[in-house]
């Protein structure tokens, strides 16, 4: 492993320098049949995560079932997206061979095994999964792979070709302020009182409309019958109406504080 750690940066220029990235995408291509010296290579790479911020990277690599004990996959990742940082801009790297991945950290002058919990190798190599956790909590990266020979330090594959990859992730949105409307905007004794629209704005600072609202109306501590619309009944004048408002949106839940009225 040592060999293949130092091999890696050979093939950063060639990688990331002058990085043009894609925009956020979860396919790249590169040309078939542009590896050299009969390295593994790579046509194509799909990127994915899951809410919980695990990644997944698989690659296809037609002229490979599996990997060879004289292989390895190596992909650089800058996932501050500032190439002032890690070693020469790339802060982390994973490399996968025949036997298993490792997940390196770039420490300003070389590259450092690090004692990862979530890598996971899996496809002959060909498929790795890792949190962002372990990734400096990105929420975004730059990225490029390569494939190498041990025995043969001219044989090899980049991707792409020059430049470099974006991927942003898609992550649990996090809720934070719900503003709601009623229709009337005070509830009557005898009359419905209803849920007329509502704004959600994230913790990002953006506002968006919620995937489906969830209410629940206590009149004096009782439940009333509706769902997001209520006869408040004919004697409830002077009662307290608590209207709970759960908003939903991009697999994310949450419960705001109740709206408090006094029956009219």
């Amino acid at each position: 492993m040592g060999r293949r750690i130092f091999l890696l940066g050979g093939i950063l220029a060639a990688l990331l320098f002058g990085v043009t990235g894609a925009g956020a995408a979860g396919t790249f291509t590169d040309p078939q049949g542009d590896g050299v010296g009969g390295a593994a290579d790579i046509t194509q790479l799909v990127v994915s995560n899951d809410f919980d911020g695990n990644i997944t990277l698989t690659f296809t690599i037609p002229n490979r079932s599996a990997f060879t004990s004289d292989d390895t996959l190596v992909v650089l990742l800058d996932t501050d997206k500032n190439a002032s940082t890690g070693t020469n801009g790339i802060d982390y790297g994973i490399v996968s061979t025949s036997s298993g991945a490792a997940l390196l950290r770039g420490d300003g002058m070389s590259f450092v095994a690090t004692s990862q919990s979530t890598l996971k190798w899996a496809d002959n190599g060909k498929t790795l999964t890792v949190n962002r956790s372990e990734l400096g909590a990105t929420t975004g990266f730059i990225f490029g792979a390569g494939t190498l020979l041990d025995s043969n330090d001219a044989a090899g594959d980049s991707a792409p070709d020059s430049g470099g990859w974006v991927y942003d992730l898609d992550l649990k949105p996090v809720l934070d302020t719900l503003a709601a409307r009623f229709a009337p905007a005070k509830p009557k004794a005898g009359k419905v009182f209803r849920l007329a629209g509502t704004t959600l704005r994230l913790e990002d600072g953006s506002t968006v409309k919620a995937d489906s609202i969830t209410c629940v109306a206590k009149l004096n501590g009782k439940r009333l019958a509706g769902r997001c619309s209520w006869r408040i009944p004919a004697n409830a004048r002077g009662k307290r109406l608590a209207v709970t408002l759960t908003a939903h949106y991009k697999g994310a839940s949450s419960t705001f504080t109740p709206w408090r009225f006094k029956v009219g």
